[in-house]
């Protein structure tokens, strides 16, 4: 019975050290996530809104992590119908009224550094908290004639849920708040990363 239970505390504590080594050694990740919502520019609402966020992330601490990403976005003016029993998609040009102006076209990129902390749930599953800055510049045009051109530092806030498999391959669901001056977007994100 004693050599019994001396092998069975010696395989947890080995099955924690592992889980903990492995923890340490993979500080790493990388992904991108993709998001559809809506913005709103000096009050106005505007068109639905797309974006694509590629980001590399380093874990520094059990809870915490610094993320820098790369993020694109715009307007997205289609209009999806079915006719004859097949849908058809079209880009709605002949409308000028982003924002309320006269404007067909909003674009942004913007450089992101975030501080992430994160709460387990379970082995895998775990729910997430970014605040982070902006370095951002978004085009407002109305037939490639440029209405607005903005750049400078603004604000992000994200959360959500995170499922990461044994392999190092995670997905997560996120809600994010994206402030830039004059500018603010809020999207549903969907994601896909890897930890190495």
């Amino acid at each position: 019975m004693k050599l019994f239970t001396s092998l069975t505390t010696s395989i947890i504590a080995l099955t924690i050290s592992t889980a903990a080594l492995a923890e340490t050694q993979s500080p790493h990740s990388v992904g991108i996530q993709l998001g559809g919502g809506n913005m709103e520019y000096k009050g106005e609402e505007g068109e639905a809104y797309g974006t694509s966020y590629l980001f590399y992330n380093y874990k520094f601490a059990p809870f915490y992590s610094v993320e820098v990403g790369l993020l694109g976005g715009t307007d997205t003016d289609w209009d999806c119908k079915e006719r004859s029993g097949e849908w058809k998609c079209y880009s709605d040009d002949d409308r000028h009224d982003l924002f309320e102006l006269a404007a067909d076209d909003l674009e942004l990129s913007a450089v992101v550094v975030a501080l992430k902390t994160d709460l387990s749930l379970s082995k895998r599953n775990k729910l997430y908290a970014k605040a982070g800055l902006s370095y951002y510049n978004y085009e407002i045009e109305l037939n490639k004639t440029k209405i607005a051109d903005e750049d400078g530092v603004g604000f992000m806030l994200e959360g959500g849920w995170e499922y990461r498999w044994d392999m190092g391959i995670g997905m997560n669901a996120g809600l994010q708040y994206h402030k830039m001056n004059d500018l603010k977007s809020s999207t549903l994100n969907v994601g896909i990363s890897y930890a190495f």
